[in-house]
């Protein structure tokens, strides 16, 4: 939907406003499924773009959720969770939290953007998005996010400054800088972009955290193959002359075969990998760029196949070649309707790893979602 405000001098102010609403339900059962706990959360987007002026814009996005069922009954302390803001400005809040039900928005983009010719700057809470492959980015030195939150498509945000200079269609440079309260909790990183044959290439590089990096990324064909990868090098700032470094990879091949299905793979060399405690809320909340994942290495296959104009199924599957996870994600999705779509969708997390930490390691989720 588009406002328009036209004055006498002929100049306009540009509203475009969309979003969508979403009713997600999610059962949890243990392994003898003997015990099912459900979940259920109402969630509500607002999107804006205000075109300014010829050269300004503004991003203001809104995500509210009204979450109930037994996470939210069985949680100590989750009104506080919620309230939490992972970026350096407070823009997340819970309107009511009780024992059955609580009510939470956060402001997850709002950023002011002039663009001039081959320029862009950005200012605000923004997605940098320098990510090449698709489940694990050590690339991705911003913004990060966890690729089995799958009902969050746009990702999270990060309070920013970014400036890109465009001198061609395919090159560019990147320079970032992540505003924190101190310049351990801080990033300041460019990167550049160019065309090779037939790859695009980047490279990476600056501060993350309390390390130095540097990386580089690649996206192209090895005949009608896709293949994609990125590299990344951490080295603490404190510890320059010895060798307490560490890489963190990942490559993916993806291929549409004559008959529709469409094949990725993906692996992971996870150099920076520290064990946690609960693996299910470590996967579903965004990693550091430098541990991506619950295990050393991971892998990654997935096959989907569009079985009717308005039908797609979909299967991944998520492991590890050096811990016990194996984890499986069939889904269905269904167009119901113009503007509103249907999902039914599993993740189950078998192996050593859920065992002793995930009493229902057995998700299974439906999703209704109408956009407007």
């Amino acid at each position: 939907m588009r406002l328009q405000s036209a004055s006498a001098q002929k100049s306009s102010l540009d509203l475009d406003i969309s979003g969508y609403i979403k009713e997600l339900g999610r059962a949890s059962v243990d392994n003898g499924f003997s015990e099912i706990h459900y979940d259920n959360i109402l969630h509500h987007r607002l999107e804006t773009e205000w075109n300014l002026s010829k050269n300004f814009e503004l991003r203001a996005d809104l995500r509210t959720r009204l979450l109930n069922g037994y996470t939210v009954n069985n949680t100590p302390g989750l009104k506080q969770i919620y309230e939490q803001d992972a970026n350096y400005f407070d823009w997340s809040w819970v309107w009511f939290g009780t024992n059955y039900s609580l009510m939470h928005s956060n402001i997850d983009r709002l950023h002011l953007s002039y663009i001039n010719g081959p320029w862009e700057v950005h200012a605000g809470r923004q997605r940098l998005n320098w990510g090449r492959t698709f489940v694990w980015n050590p690339n991705d030195l911003f913004n990060n996010y966890a690729f089995l939150d799958f009902d969050y498509e746009e990702r999270p945000g990060v309070d920013a400054f970014s400036a890109q200079y465009n001198w061609s269609y395919a090159s560019n440079l990147d320079v970032g800088y992540r505003i924190a309260g101190s310049w351990e909790q801080s990033v300041l990183a460019g990167m550049v972009r160019t065309n090779w044959g037939n790859y695009d290439i980047q490279f990476t590089g600056g501060h993350y955290l309390n390390q130095l990096t540097i990386g580089a990324g690649w996206a192209g064909y090895l005949g009608n193959t896709g293949f994609k990868g990125e590299i990344s090098y951490f080295h603490p700032e404190n510890d320059l002359f010895e060798e307490t470094g560490h890489f963190t990879a990942t490559t993916g091949l993806d291929h549409m075969l004559s008959n529709g299905v469409y094949l990725q793979g993906e692996m992971l060399y996870n150099g920076g990998y520290s064990q946690r405690r609960n693996p299910l809320t470590t996967l579903v909340r965004p990693p550091s760029a430098d541990n991506l994942f619950i295990a050393k290495t991971g892998f990654f296959l997935n096959s989907s196949y569009q079985f009717h104009p308005l039908i797609s199924g979909n299967i991944g599957f998520l492991s590890s070649f050096d811990r016990s996870i194996f984890i499986t994600i069939p889904q269905v999705t269904v167009s119901v309707a113009e503007n509103l779509d249907f999902l039914l969708l599993s993740q189950l997390l078998k192996g050593a790893v859920f065992n002793q930490t995930v009493a229902a390691p057995n998700l299974f989720f439906f999703r209704l979602k109408w956009s407007y």
